[in-house]
């Protein structure tokens, strides 16, 4: 009797410590997955999330629905670590973003407290690379009201592209020599197979993070930065004014020939082979790059300096290597250069050129290839052929 007695006691115990534990209560969270700012979507479905309890091992996932909720159910009260990811495929990115490239998003948020039932919203986030590219270039110069010629006028816009903020510091623009009078290609790209020879280059100064571009947004490198159209020094028959440029490039000569635009700050001269009364690049098009050069700039270009091959020339030209090339383009002065490329097919496998001649106040435009949530993605598969406009009204920070 006694040891029933006991056992009946045990079972009590046991039935009660049951009831107790069945008595906490357990809780809901409901967890929003957000896409990053310039996305085309807001919110992710089929991102899986993790919640697990700080000072346990236990953690406890679901997937997002099509709303973009994950819904995890019986937690205990306390805090926890919340944590998403999702990975896109290139067809997937570019459609939420307009750039072609597989990414992994994630998030990780602690110190979340499910004291009742709970609402989260968490936003992933995760690089899309797109980059830099020109998106318009005015090299054909412009007509005086008397015909003459002014070229004062020419500019380069640099358009942030992808989904991240990114940085202007030390970045370089420069012009490629690759001239040459027979129609064969041209006697540096044979040399060299994944360099190019810089004859002139100019770059942003900053340290690092001084001079950010915003995602769809894009900066102005201008020759004169005044408006050409209306300023005593610019030409009435000019299509721009330029007195809102980021940068101009300036060279100090005795007789004070370049104006120095007093609004607009001065690039840093890179190297030049040769330089006239301005930054003058060819109003017959040319080879234009971006580019970044690791280390220090002054010792890379005295490290790299080349004399042209099968040329008795003294002058010298700075190679660089394909792979430090952010975005490039030919421009030809019509099309039957073709034979005559300026840069390597991995760069700009195609051309642009002005139909019009020179002097024809007309830019080169990039093609639109989407709009995502009113940010401007342009078209860059690295043929300047399928990706420009030719014969266009200049219309810089029009996007």
């Amino acid at each position: 009797m006694k040891k029933i007695a006991i056992i009946l006691f045990f079972l009590g115990a046991i039935v009660i410590s049951s009831c107790e534990k069945d008595d906490d209560p357990l809780y809901q969270i409901d967890v929003t997955v957000n896409f990053p700012e310039n996305y085309n979507s807001t919110v992710v479905e089929g991102a899986w999330v993790y919640v697990t309890k700080e000072g346990t091992e236990r953690t406890d996932s679901a997937q997002t629905d099509a709303s973009g909720i994950a819904s995890i159910t019986k937690l205990s009260a306390g805090i926890y670590k919340v944590s998403a990811r999702v990975s896109l495929t290139e067809a997937q990115t570019e459609a939420q973003t307009g750039v072609a490239e597989a990414v992994l998003l994630t998030v990780v948020e602690n110190g979340v407290s499910v004291l009742m039932d709970t609402e989260k919203s968490i936003t992933l986030a995760g690089a899309v690379l797109g980059d830099l590219v020109f998106k318009e270039v005015y090299y054909s110069g412009s007509r005086t009201p008397e015909g003459g010629v002014y070229f004062s006028d020419q500019f380069y816009e640099i358009y942030n592209n992808s989904t991240e903020i990114i940085y202007a510091d030390k970045l370089c623009i420069g012009v490629v020599d690759a001239w040459g009078y027979r129609p064969e290609i041209s006697v540096w790209l044979s040399e060299y197979p994944t360099q190019v020879a810089i004859a002139s280059f100019w770059y942003i100064p900053g340290n690092g993070t001084d001079y950010p571009i915003n995602p769809g947004e894009s900066i102005i490198i201008a020759q004169d930065g005044i408006n050409h159209k209306s300023d005593v020094l610019g030409n009435p028959n000019s299509p721009v004014n330029l007195g809102d440029a980021e940068w101009e490039t300036f060279v100090p000569r005795d007789d004070n020939r370049d104006i120095d635009a007093p609004a607009v700050p001065n690039l840093t001269l890179g190297f030049a082979n040769s330089l006239g009364i301005d930054w003058l690049t060819s109003t017959m098009g040319c080879a234009y790059i971006i580019f970044h050069i690791d280390g220090d700039i002054d010792t890379y270009v005295n490290s790299n300096k080349v004399l042209k091959p099968e040329s008795t020339s003294t002058k010298e030209y700075v190679l660089l290597n394909n792979d430090n090339i952010i975005d490039g383009f030919q421009a030809y002065k019509d099309d039957a250069e073709t034979s005559m490329p300026k840069l390597h097919a991995v760069i700009d496998a195609g051309f642009t050129y002005d139909p019009n001649g020179t002097y024809t106040g007309k830019c080169v435009r990039r093609k639109v290839k989407t709009v995502i949530n009113g940010r401007t993605i342009y078209q860059d598969t690295n043929n300047s052929t399928n990706d420009f406009l030719i014969d266009q009204e200049c219309n810089p920070r029009i996007y």
